[in-house]
C-alpha cells in the first residue's frame, strides 16, 4: 500500500521550459534597476551571447536545447535593456530633475488610484479645518504626470508621480480624472526608479472627467461603503476591505490582530479574491460550453478590476488569481506551471520594477504552491475519504504558506506556524461573505434597502473572520528564529524539500501525527491557562503601530515602562501598552515631531501614570507641537528637553542622550535627523535608540566618536536605505528592531539596510511582518519573541507626510 500510494501521487513531468526563461527575466529586471554605469555593457555581452547562440543554433542539431537556450539570453537581454531604460529616463526626466531643487510646479496628472488617507491628528500647518471644526484629511494620490509648468516652462515629463495633498476634496477623486495641481516637488526616495513627490498646496482643479465605467465603479465602491455603515465596527470595516479592498474603516485593533494571525490578505483584494468570483462564475457558466464559460470568468476578472481601480496590486492579483483558478480547476500543472511562467514573464517586461517587489515575490511563490503542492495533497487527501471541497481547504492555505516560507524567513528572521490554524478557521465562511458582500456592492446604487439587508446577512460571517483573528492574536503566537541570511533561507527551503519527500512514506506520517497530536496536548492548554505576553525577562518590546514607531523600554518593575515614541495612532499604541501591562509610564521621549512617532500620544496617555514627556530640539512641525503641549497640559504631564549628554534611570534602566548637539539646518531632513539619540541599559545589556537619524546625524556621531556599541539597535529610520556602513559596523547589535508598516508606500526595510544587517549576522525583528516584537534577556543571554507573521500580502498605507 505504501508504494501504491507512493506511484498514485506522483504528479505527472512537469513542463519546465519557459522556467528558466522566467528566471532570466527576472535577474535580468533586477541588473537593469541598480542604476550603475556598466548596464550597456552588459546590454551589449548579452546581445552579443544571444547573437552567438543563434548562430550556433543554424549549424547544429539540438535544435529544441538550443531554442531554449535563445529564450534564456533573449528574456535575460530585454528585461536588463527595458529596466534600465526605464531608469535612464526616469533619471534624467526634467520633473525628477526638478525636485532636486526643490522647485515649485504645476502638474498635470491622470489619476491611478484610488487616493489613500493618511491617518494623522497634526494637520499641516496651513490647512483649513473642515466645516465640523475636525482636522483635514491627509491623502497620498497616485498617477501619471502628462504635463508640467516650472518657471514657465512647460514640458511632457510621462511619468509616474504621487502627492501629498491635505483636504477632503482630495479623497473624491476617481481613478481615470485628469487634474491640475501646484505645489513643491522632493525626491521620492522611496520608489523603486527615481521618484518625485508634489507636495501639493493647491488643487486638485479638474480638468476632464473620469470614464464611465470608472465612475460607476467608485460609485458602487461609495455605496458599499453606506450599505455597510449600520453593522458592528469590525463588520463595518471588513465588508469594504473583503469586497473592493477600501481598509479605510477597519478598526485599528483588528488590522494588528489580523496581521499576526496572517488574515491580512482578507482585509484587501487578493489573488484568492479574483480565484473565488471568477471560479463561480466559470461553475455557473459550465453548462453553456467552455468557452461561454471562459468568457464569462474573463468579463469577471475585467469587472473586478475596474470595481477595485486598476492599482498594479490590484492588477498582479487579477492575474495570478486567475492562474491559480486554472491550476486547482484542471489539477493539471502542466497547464498552469507554463502559465504562471508566462505571466511572470509579461508581467515583468511590463514593470521591471515588480522585480523588487516583495509582494510580487510572494503571489508568485504562493501561486507555484497552488500549482505544484495544492492539487497533490488535495487528491491525496480525497484518496483516504476526504470530500473534495473539505481537502482543497486544507490544501490550499498550507500549500501557500510552504511555498512562502523561505521568502517570509529572509524578511522577518522568524517562521511563523500560527496562520495555518487561522486561515483553516476563517476559510469556510470567506466564499460565502464575498459573494454576498458583492451582492450588496451591485446592489447598492439601485436598491439601497436590499443592499443593506445583504450587508446585515453577511454580518455574521464577518464577525466570524474578526473573532477568529482577535481570539488566536490573544496567544502568544507559535512563531520560530531562523536566520535571515542566505545559508539560513537555503537551509529552511532544502529542509521543506527534505520533508515533503519523507512525509510520502506512510510511517513517517504517521508518527508524525501522534508527536503532533502529543504536542498539542500539552502545549495547547498551557497557552491557554497562561496569560504567555509579554514574555518574562523582557527587555524592549517593538510595538506593531502601522508604518511607524513604538518603542517600550522595561525598567525591570512590573507595569512600568519608559515609551519612546508613539506611533501614528493611538489605539495601537495603547493595544499593545495594555497587552504589556504597563500602567506607569515614568517618561514618555519623542526622538522627533514627525506624526508616524507622535500621532498616538493620546493613546499613551489614556488611563495611565506618565511622569513626564521628554523632547529634542526639531520644532519644525509647530501644529504638532502645539498638539503635544495641549495633551500635556491637560494631563497635567511637564514637557522637559532632553540636550546631549542627559541621564536618566527608573527601576533598573539607564540611559544616556548621545545626540544630537542641536538642530540641524540644511540636510535632506532637519527634523529625522534631530531625533534624540538614546543609549539605554538594562540587565548587563546595551540598547541603541535611533529614531529616524540619517546620514547627516550617523556622521556626527561617528567623528565625535561616540561609543555606539550595542547589543540590541532600534533600525534608524524603519529600515530606510539612508544608513551608513560605517554607523551600523561601529553599533554591530545582535538584534535589530524595526518599526515599519505592512505594505508601506515607501519601500521599507529597505534592501540595502537588509543586507548590511544581514551581512554581521544580526536578527532582525520587523513589526510589519511579525506583530509585536520583544527582546528578552535571561542569564545574560539574548532571545527574541514575536507575536505572530503574515502570510500573504495585503493593503498598507504609508506614514504621515514627511513623517515616514
Amino acid at each position: 500500500m505504501g508504494r501504491r500510494w507512493v506511484e498514485e501521487d506522483t504528479p505527472p513531468p512537469l513542463d519546465l521550459r519557459l522556467v528558466p526563461t522566467a528566471l532570466a527575466v527576472w535577474a535580468g529586471a533586477l541588473v537593469g534597476l541598480s542604476g550603475v554605469s556598466w548596464i550597456g555593457p552588459a546590454v551589449i555581452a548579452g546581445a552579443a551571447a544571444f547573437g552567438g547562440s543563434v548562430a550556433v543554433a543554424l549549424h547544429r542539431r539540438g535544435v529544441v536545447w538550443w531554442s531554449g537556450w535563445l529564450a534564456v539570453c533573449a528574456g535575460f537581454v530585454a528585461a536588463l535593456t527595458i529596466s534600465a531604460l526605464d531608469w535612464h529616463f526616469a533619471e534624467h526626466n526634467p520633473l525628477t530633475i526638478a525636485s532636486a531643487k526643490g522647485s515649485w510646479a504645476v502638474v498635470e496628472i491622470t489619476i491611478g488610484v484610488a487616493p489613500q488617507q493618511i491617518a494623522s491628528r497634526f494637520p499641516a500647518a496651513d490647512a483649513a479645518p473642515n466645516p465640523d471644526g475636525s482636522p483635514p484629511g491627509q491623502w497620498l494620490v497616485s498617477g501619471h504626470a502628462d504635463l508640467a509648468s516650472i518657471a514657465d516652462t512647460e514640458f511632457e515629463p510621462a511619468m509616474d508621480i504621487s502627492l501629498m495633498a491635505t483636504g477632503d476634496r482630495w479623497a473624491h477623486l476617481v481613478p481615470g480624472e485628469r487634474i491640475r495641481a501646484a505645489g513643491l516637488l522632493t525626491p521620492d526616495d522611496y520608489s523603486i526608479l527615481p521618484g518625485v513627490t508634489l507636495k501639493a498646496r493647491s488643487g486638485p482643479e479638474m480638468l476632464a472627467r473620469a470614464p464611465w465605467w470608472h465612475r460607476a465603479g467608485a460609485t458602487v465602491r461609495e455605496r458599499l461603503v453606506r450599505s455597510a455603515s449600520g453593522l458592528s465596527p469590525d463588520a463595518k470595516g471588513l465588508l469594504p476591505g473583503l469586497v473592493v479592498g477600501n481598509t479605510d474603516g477597519i478598526p485599528p485593533d483588528l488590522a494588528a490582530d489580523a496581521k499576526v494571525t496572517g488574515l491580512t490578505h482578507l482585509l484587501a483584494v487578493s489573488g484568492s479574491h479574483f480565484a473565488l468570483l471568477c471560479g463561480l462564475a466559470v461553475l455557473l457558466l459550465r453548462g453553456a460550453g467552455p468557452r461561454i464559460a471562459a468568457a464569462g470568468g474573463a468579463v469577471v476578472v475585467i469587472g473586478l478590476i475596474v470595481l477595485v481601480g486598476p492599482g498594479p496590486s490590484v492588477l498582479r492579483a487579477a492575474v495570478m488569481g486567475s492562474i491559480a483558478l486554472l491550476a486547482m480547476s484542471v489539477g493539471r500543472n502542466r497547464t498552469a506551471l507554463p502559465a504562471l511562467a508566462a505571466a511572470a514573464i509579461l508581467l515583468l517586461l511590463y514593470d521591471p520594477t515588480l522585480a523588487r517587489s516583495v509582494g510580487f515575490a510572494l503571489s508568485v511563490q504562493a501561486t507555484a504552491g497552488l500549482i505544484l503542492l495544492a492539487p497533490v495533497w488535495s487528491k491525496a487527501l480525497q484518496r483516504r475519504g476526504w470530500p473534495a471541497g473539505f481537502a482543497d481547504l486544507l490544501a490550499v492555505p498550507v500549500a501557500a504558506h510552504v511555498a512562502t516560507m523561505p521568502v517570509i524567513a529572509a524578511l522577518s528572521g522568524a517562521v511563523s506556524l500560527a496562520s495555518i490554524p487561522a486561515n483553516l478557521l476563517a476559510a469556510p465562511v470567506v466564499p460565502p461573505a464575498l459573494v454576498i458582500g458583492m451582492a450588496a456592492a451591485l446592489l447598492g446604487p439601485w436598491w439601497p434597502g436590499a443592499a443593506r439587508s445583504l450587508a446585515g446577512i453577511d454580518q455574521p460571517l464577518l464577525e466570524w473572520i474578526a473573532f477568529v483573528a482577535h481570539r488566536l492574536a490573544s496567544w502568544q503566537s507559535a512563531s520560530l528564529p531562523w536566520p535571515a541570511s542566505v545559508p539560513g533561507v537555503l537551509a529552511l527551503a532544502g529542509l521543506l524539500m527534505v520533508g515533503m519527500l519523507i512525509l510520502r512514506h506512510r510511517k513517517v506520517r504517521a508518527l508524525l501525527l501522534a508527536v503532533v497530536v502529543g504536542a498539542a496536548m500539552i502545549l495547547v492548554p498551557a497557552q491557554v491557562i497562561s496569560v504567555g505576553w509579554p514574555p518574562p525577562d523582557w527587555v524592549l518590546t517593538a510595538c506593531e503601530v502601522g508604518q511607524g514607531d513604538g518603542m517600550v523600554l522595561s525598567t525591570g518593575e512590573p507595569g512600568t515602562g519608559v515609551v519612546v515614541d508613539a506611533g501614528p495612532d493611538p489605539d495601537l499604541i495603547d493595544a499593545c501598552l495594555t497587552r504589556l501591562g504597563i500602567s506607569t509610564v515614568p517618561l514618555i521621549v519623542l526622538t522627533h515631531l514627525h506624526a508616524d512617532h507622535v500621532d498616538g500620544l493620546a493613546g499613551v496617555l489614556a488611563g495611565r501614570s506618565v511622569g513626564a514627556i521628554g523632547v529634542g530640539p526639531d520644532r519644525d512641525a509647530p501644529p504638532a507641537w502645539r498638539k503635544i503641549n495641549q495633551l500635556a497640559a491637560a494631563q497635567g504631564v511637564p514637557v522637559v528637553g532632553l540636550p546631549k549628554g542627559t541621564t536618566w534611570g527608573s527601576g533598573a534602566l539607564r540611559f544616556e542622550v548621545l545626540g544630537p548637539e542641536g538642530a540641524f539646518r540644511g540636510t535632506d531632513s532637519d527634523e529625522n535627523n534631530d531625533s534624540v539619540v538614546l543609549m539605554a541599559q538594562i540587565a548587563g545589556i546595551r540598547i541603541l535608540m535611533t529614531g529616524d537619524i540619517e546620514n547627516e546625524a550617523q556622521q556626527q556621531l561617528l567623528d565625535d566618536r561616540v561609543d555606539l556599541r550595542a547589543d540590541v539597535m532600534e533600525q534608524p529610520h524603519h529600515g530606510s536605505a539612508k544608513v551608513l556602513p560605517a554607523f551600523v559596523a561601529a553599533v554591530h547589535p545582535t538584534v535589530s528592531a524595526i518599526g515599519v508598516g505592512l505594505g508601506n508606500d515607501y519601500g521599507q526595510p529597505s534592501p540595502k539596510a537588509l543586507a548590511q544587517l544581514t551581512a554581521i549576522g544580526t536578527t532582525i525583528l520587523r513589526t510589519d511582518l511579525q506583530g509585536d516584537a520583544v527582546v528578552c534577556v535571561k542569564d545574560g543571554r539574548i532571545s527574541t519573541v514575536t507575536r505572530g507573521a503574515f502570510l500573504t500580502e495585503g493593503s498598507g498605507k504609508g506614514g504621515s507626510g514627511d513623517g515616514a
